[in-house]
């Protein structure tokens, strides 16, 4: 034997995500050759872009997330499908270049082994986007945007919870926006002054090093210059007391002088290098002291800078804040409001139902204790319907076929019984409830049976 059955299971919308889950197509066999047939998960899907077919996009199927199981190319219409055996756990990634890798979890691996003979069918369109989209947090994809489970206790279903908490925060509303390229602008001009500050403390130091040699060089060829000075009045000295005679004592005395002359030259030269010496230490000693006022009255004004930024973001936060507290008690507020008005609406159609039921009643007392029999003379006959029944009985099901003709109108009533009591009853090729096909079919079968 073998018994078919479907079940549809409604769409789960999500900004940019679409998954259909159709657990179908159960198909089992009661002999004893194929009742433990291991069966298999047909999963199936399209990939779009901006609401057209994507083609191109790379599916790859990992077993227990980390072994490559398949990879393959959706084709032109976009479309992709491959098999999962049972017992065991898959990732299956979506990429596209420039596009925001994707992936899902399928748990097959709790699954018990007397209920792995079945075939269902998954069915998933994924929407991809670019990873410039400012619109949606794009780090959330880094974990699965959907887990589907099967272990036998219920049928495959995606895990309602997880997908909630996915898609709570998914999208990125205007506010958000502004606030964080606010932020982003103020880290930018933060780290653009930091750059700036950093150059011209550079360029400080360079121009600090540049003067310091300078006046080193300057300092240098001074004493360099009084040197040679000194050299040459030495020279010219001794030379004059070479050339000129003189008497022992006078040259004694000429020497003592000149000896003297030289000490008091050398004093006066010691005296003014040490003048040269206390003014330069003094020209870089105020040189520094500048130069560190300079640093410090610019690391003040990039503290300043950075309060006040920070003051605005906090202001920005704090706004942000107060906003998004406001919205939520508007929307609490509105919700509210729905409830009651349900509410409401609720209670005045159960009074209506009420009044109604008793209306219902009181006439239908009055019309049992009415005596007066009806008018003949407005009464007339109306046309008897035909009637004519065929069944057709097969290995799966019977189907039962009513056609009623009544004046120029033609019904026709189908009502198809499976083997394993499934029902399924229509109306001109229309499914109805069985409830109204029995009501009408006991209809017309009363004016068979006059």
């Amino acid at each position: 034997m073998l018994a078919i059955g479907s079940h549809f299971i409604d769409k789960i919308k999500l900004p940019f995500l679409k998954v259909v889950l159709l657990c179908s197509i159960f198909i089992s066999f009661t002999n004893s050759t194929f009742s433990q047939a291991p069966g298999m998960l047909e999963f199936e899907g399209k990939t779009t872009k901006d609401g057209k077919v994507l083609s191109g996009a790379t599916v790859t199927v990992y077993r227990n997330g980390t072994i490559e199981q398949e990879k393959i190319k959706t084709g032109k219409n976009g479309k992709f499908s491959f098999s999962l055996v049972f017992g065991v756990d898959y990732k299956i990634a979506f990429s596209y270049p420039g596009c925001v890798d994707m992936h899902v979890m399928v748990y097959t691996s709790k699954l018990p082994k007397e209920k792995n003979n079945i075939f269902p069918l998954y069915v998933i369109d994924v929407p991809f986007f670019e990873t410039t989209n400012t619109n949606v947090r794009i780090a959330k994809y880094k974990n699965p945007f959907t887990k589907i489970i099967y272990d036998g206790k219920k049928g495959f279903m995606d895990d309602e919870a997880y997908l909630a908490q996915f898609t709570k925060d998914l999208l990125i509303d205007q506010e958000e926006i502004n606030r964080l390229l606010a932020e982003k602008a103020a880290k930018e001009k933060a780290e653009k002054d930091k750059l700036l500050a950093a150059e011209k403390a550079k360029k400080d130091a360079e121009e600090k090093a540049k003067l310091d040699a300078i006046a080193k060089a300057a300092y240098e060829a001074r004493l360099e210059a009084e040197a040679k000075e000194r050299a040459a009045e030495l020279a010219r000295l001794k030379e004059a007391a070479n050339n000129k005679e003189v008497p022992v004592d006078q040259s004694m005395e000429t020497e003592a002088i000149r000896l003297q002359r030289e000490k008091e030259a050398k004093n006066a030269i010691a005296k003014k290098n040490k003048e040269i010496k206390t003014n330069y230490e003094n020209d870089l000693l105020k040189m520094v002291a500048e130069n560190e006022r300079i640093a410090k009255q610019k690391a003040h004004n990039k503290q300043k800078q950075n309060a006040r930024t920070n003051t605005v973001i906090a202001q920005m936060r704090s706004e942000a804040d107060v906003k998004a507290k406001s919205d939520k008690l508007r929307e609490e507020q509105k919700l509210k409001k729905k409830e009651l008005l349900a509410n409401q609406q609720q209670k005045t159609n159960e009074m209506r139902k009420l009044v109604e039921a008793a209306a219902f009643a009181e006439r239908s007392v009055r019309i049992s204790n009415q005596k007066t029999l009806p008018d003949v003379r407005t009464y007339t006959q109306k046309e008897s319907p035909n009637f004519a029944v065929t069944v057709e009985e097969g290995m799966i099901k019977t189907t039962r076929t009513t056609t009623v003709t009544q004046g120029k109108k033609l019904d026709t009533y189908r009502k198809e019984t499976y083997f394993w009591g499934t029902v399924y009853c229509y109306k001109n090729d229309i499914e109805i409830d069985e409830l109204v096909y029995n009501k009408e079919i006991a209809f017309f079968s009363g004016y068979q049976n006059k």
